[in-house]
């Protein structure tokens, strides 16, 4: 009997822990063993950063309880889509948390559902079978290739000294730390800018009544307004993106998929966009709402993103992106009824403008001063040429993912990139893969051992970013691992 495959998967979050599910509910099924080194510095399997215990409960799950995916390899037709929602019922959730439900449906803190990834996670992994799990509490700092029986193998190298082997390598990294936008650059390291949000303590020196610049107007924004304005802010918030688009609200009812995109795919965005306003149209005249069309566009969003050339996905990103998150990333109504009463009542204000220039050598008066002082913003109303400059005493920078710095950021990816093995995809996304999600080496072939899951891949392959997205993605991964270890050649998700 062969011996079991050996894999090492970096990263424990929804793409790690998904792909190391389907891994053990392959060997349930017979015939495959492994033995899977889950590398992650993380307490809890499954969390990652999106759904880590201790977050603030004002932070929402922006899709009802019902209706979140599974991240236990279990299909759908196992009733794995509900799972989450009967986890909810048995442990109380619902009635603990009434603030939670809207149009009779409930939308749980997002630690709330980081728990209960915990909960099944860990017995899943720990259950006894022919595919082991191990968590490690260590972060991957380095990978070599390395000849094994399998073929090409790698070594990977912890923080923490210990040395794995693996078979085959899974990069689920997700998305990298935030960073400051080029014209803020000047303001790192300032104590009044808050560059990452989401680390621990980030909002804590923000005073009350301090006027707050907020920088992106996604769902991140949500987020930072619902923290502060639970802790009794009394201070303006002022909000700006380029324009000025705020998360859609989730609607109450369920959207459907019903019309074909990818069946004969645009070419160019100017087409997508002329069939999908058209499409729109037509649904209103059938009765049937937005949600409808935008839930097409999401299950066949990889067939479409593949129709495009390079170029007209850089079109895409510079031109539509920010229309298509404000639609695609819908707020939970809890989130989005808090934006509106805040605009309503001024203590919101969301402007649509390009920055051009920051400073913090500026107090209030326009003297000089020292991080107790203002921090002067000059930007560009759109659609206008006059510059305005204000006064803030505190900034957030809600842009999302540091995209651009993450090959130089992270050092497992320096140290593969540095011998060839993978490349960043033509957008600066993250890390180009085939279809097969095998990472490209620097001459565009696929390596065959080495897989990429998960926001890294959205250059490649479209919109990989929410749960309902990854966990495809992952089981497909954990199926192709299964039949590569019989030879087999495996298929596209």
């Amino acid at each position: 009997m062969p011996r079991p495959l050996r894999i090492v998967i970096v990263g424990a979050g929804v793409s790690g822990s998904g792909v190391a599910a389907g891994l053990v509910r392959a060997g349930a099924a017979g015939g495959f063993s492994a033995e899977v080194e889950l590398v992650d510095p993380r307490p809890s399997p499954g969390a990652g950063l999106t759904y880590a215990a201790g977050g603030d409960p004002r932070h929402r799950v922006n899709v009802p309880s019902i209706r979140m995916a599974a991240v236990t390899g279990r299909s759908a037709g196992e009733d794995g889509e509900e799972d989450f929602h009967r986890w909810c019922l048995e442990r109380g959730v619902l009635e603990a948390d009434p603030d939670g439900w809207a149009d009779g449906l409930h939308y749980p803190a997002r630690s709330v559902f980081g728990r209960y990834l915990d909960e099944r996670l860990r017995a899943l992994f720990a259950a006894a079978g022919p595919v082991r799990v191990t968590h490690r509490r260590d972060r991957a700092v380095a990978a070599r290739r390395l000849a094994s029986p399998q073929g090409s193998g790698f070594v990977v190298e912890l923080a923490g000294g210990r040395v794995l082997e693996a078979d085959a390598l899974v990069l689920c990294t997700g998305n990298p730390r935030p960073e400051l936008p080029g014209v803020l650059a000047g303001l790192a390291g300032h104590g009044r800018v808050v560059a990452d949000p989401w680390a621990p303590g980030a909002l804590d020196t923000i005073g009350r009544t301090d006027r707050v610049l907020i920088v992106g107007t996604g769902l991140t924004m949500g987020d930072v307004v619902s923290t502060l304005l639970g802790r009794g802010h009394r201070g303006p918030l002022t909000a700006l993106s380029r324009h000025g688009l705020v998360p859609r609200p989730r609607p109450a009812g369920q959207a459907e998929s019903w019309t074909d995109f990818a069946a004969n795919p645009p070419a160019s965005v100017r087409d997508l966009l002329r069939r999908v306003r058209a499409t729109v149209a037509d649904a209103g005249r059938q009765g049937r709402p937005w949600t409808d069309v935008l839930e097409s566009l999401r299950l066949q969003n990889g067939a479409l993103w593949a129709a495009l050339p390079v170029d007209e996905q850089r079109r895409f990103q510079r031109h539509l992106r920010p229309w298509w998150d404000a639609h695609r990333f819908q707020a939970a109504p809890q989130v989005a009824r808090l934006l509106a009463s805040a605009q309503t009542d001024g203590r919101l204000s969301v402007l649509a403008g390009r920055l051009v220039g920051a400073n913090a050598d500026a107090d209030s008066s326009g003297t000089r001063g020292d991080e107790g002082g203002g921090l002067w913003v000059l930007y560009r109303p759109r659609g206008g040429d006059a510059l305005t400059g204000r006064t803030y005493d505190a900034l957030v920078n809600c842009t999302g993912a540091g995209h651009g710095a993450s090959f130089g950021r992270n050092p497992l990816l320096a140290t593969l990139t540095a011998q060839g093995l993978i490349r960043p995809d033509p957008l600066g996304l993250g890390v180009e893969v085939d279809r097969r999600h095998r990472a490209l080496d620097a001459g565009g072939r696929p390596v065959t051992s080495l897989f990429v899951v998960g926001p890294p891949t959205r250059g490649s392959l479209g919109e990989v970013t929410g749960a309902s997205e990854i966990v495809p993605h992952a089981l497909a991964v954990a199926e192709a691992l299964t039949a590569w270890r019989h030879g087999m050649s495996p298929r596209s998700p």
